[in-house]
């Protein structure tokens, strides 16, 4: 009896995980940039902005949106 090779599926697991982590954290790099350039437009404190956002994700965007000028 011989020990079916597991590597392939164990591969897959972890594409299935990683590709969205990835995802994740390219979408919140880009959202971050974009409320520090739309901050220095507004002449607001866009470094602030830009730590709140990659600090909190969306939830700092939501917040950036409704408190911008």
């Amino acid at each position: 009896m011989t020990i079916p090779d597991l590597g392939g599926i164990f591969t897959m697991m972890w594409l299935w995980i990683l590709i969205p982590v990835v995802i994740f954290y390219i979408v919140g790099i880009l959202l971050a940039i974009w409320v520090y350039k739309d901050a220095q437009k507004r002449d607001m404190n866009a470094t602030v902005w830009l730590l709140i956002v990659l600090l909190t994700g969306c939830l700092g965007c939501i917040i950036y949106l409704v408190v911008r000028d």
